[in-house]
């Protein structure tokens, strides 16, 4: 039988006791019987809660017959203990019921100890958990900034580099001028007309310059001048041709 599941409070102490009382002579070992005195201190708690505790004021102080119930059920509750402690007692030897009471609020105290403990692991947990999440956040913090700084380097760098004029050669250096190959050209062909001369000059991969100078300093036998391969030789015509603009 299986009290615990179908009563309540002051019900199920005395359904508890009364079973107790009924078999008490015919079981063998105090755990015959665990579940119907386990049933007792159900109904005794359900009380202890009850007072007090999910009733409205008039329950708690105004009504007559609320008090008086009360009253009742708690005397009851004192005479099935007091009852319940001489069956053990007298079955089981005395004393029996005061180990009883003794082991189960040792019980009690140790679940609460447990579950004291248990909160102060949580809370513990908790807090570390927490200080994790607090430096993960730090870092991710301080890499941002960090980044954002070197953004800001970068860009202010690029911008005094970028600003900055360059010298040719820091072009040249950094291939934004390319430099002319230059070759050795030497003296091929001259004619002269009205006072000037027109030089033709030779050099690496048919290499041609055409220069004009004054007869009376002539034409240099060699310079060095911008490579052109495959470039095509002045023509005596055009050569002659240019003489006479320039004399015109």
């Amino acid at each position: 039988m299986v009290v615990a599941e179908i009563l309540t409070g002051i019900a199920l102490v005395q359904k508890s006791v009364e079973f107790i009382k009924g078999n008490i002579g015919t079981v063998n070992d105090i755990k015959d019987i665990a579940n119907q005195i386990d049933g007792f201190f159900t109904g005794e708690e359900q009380m202890n809660k009850r007072q007090g505790k999910g009733m409205s004021i008039a329950e708690q102080f105004g009504s007559v017959e609320s008090t008086a119930s009360d009253f009742i059920d708690r005397k009851l509750l004192e005479e099935k203990r007091y009852e319940l402690k001489l069956l053990i007692d007298n079955r089981f030897g005395h004393g029996t019921w005061e180990q009883i009471l003794s082991e189960r609020s040792e019980k009690i105290k140790q679940a609460k100890e447990a579950q004291r403990q248990a909160k102060i692991k949580a809370k513990k947990q908790k807090e570390e958990i927490l200080e994790v999440i607090k430096w993960v956040a730090f870092g991710f913090i301080g890499l941002g900034v960090t980044f954002i700084m070197l953004l800001i380097g970068v860009k202010a760098f690029a911008y005094e580099y970028k600003s900055k004029k360059l010298t040719r050669q820091q072009q040249i250096n950094q291939g934004l001028i390319k430099e002319p190959q230059l070759v050795v050209c030497r003296l091929k062909k001259q004619k002269v007309y009205k006072g000037k001369v027109a030089c033709i000059y030779q050099g690496a991969n048919r290499t041609f310059e055409l220069s004009f100078q004054d007869v009376r300093i002539g034409c240099v036998k060699n310079f060095r001048c911008k490579l052109n391969s495959n470039g095509k030789e002045p023509s005596i015509d055009q050569v002659m041709e240019s003489l006479r603009s320039i004399a015109n």
